[in-house]
């Protein structure tokens, strides 16, 4: 019997960091304490498809006045949100939320070639004070690809 190749988000996605720049950090903490916001895109490296999202309570407890915030990963064609966007998975995250505690969403099914992106981004109902910090993850598991049909791929000339 042969199972799928599956890992964490790290065997089949990278970062994408700006040079230089101070305004995201896709491998740090999300705050989702701040302002809605985004946290940064990686690009995938090996063809996938997302089975599973978790956002983990690391740095600081999960306190808000309102309806709890949420964390969405959000697929795209291209770096910088652009191309189509498709929701991936959404995460609610609960106001009660302490240290050392994970939220996940299983069941979920959406395919990555290489070049696409998955972005990071939390949002905060109107109204709401929120405060929390944690870690994104996903779970992906190995699509075969033949790198002729990626119409993001080409083969090098030398």
């Amino acid at each position: 019997m042969a199972y799928p190749y599956a890992s964490n988000r790290l065997a089949f996605f990278e970062p994408i960091m700006v040079v230089a720049a101070n305004d995201t950090k896709p491998l740090c903490a999300v705050d989702i304490g701040a302002a809605n916001a985004t946290h940064g895109e990686f690009v995938c490296v090996r063809p996938c498809t997302i089975r599973e999202a978790k956002f983990s309570v690391t740095l600081e407890n999960v306190v808000g006045t309102t309806t709890a915030p949420y964390v969405i990963l959000t697929k795209y064609t291209a770096p910088a949100a652009g191309g189509t966007a498709t929701v991936v998975g959404t995460i609610t995250v609960p106001t009660a939320a302490t240290i050392g505690k994970a939220y996940y969403k299983t069941g979920l099914s959406t395919a990555f070639a290489v070049g696409d992106v998955i972005q990071i981004k939390h949002v905060i109902v109107t109204g709401g004070t929120v405060t929390g910090q944690g870690n994104v993850d996903w779970i992906c598991e190995e699509t075969p690809e033949v790198l002729g049909n990626n119409t993001d791929l080409t083969a090098s000339t030398t």
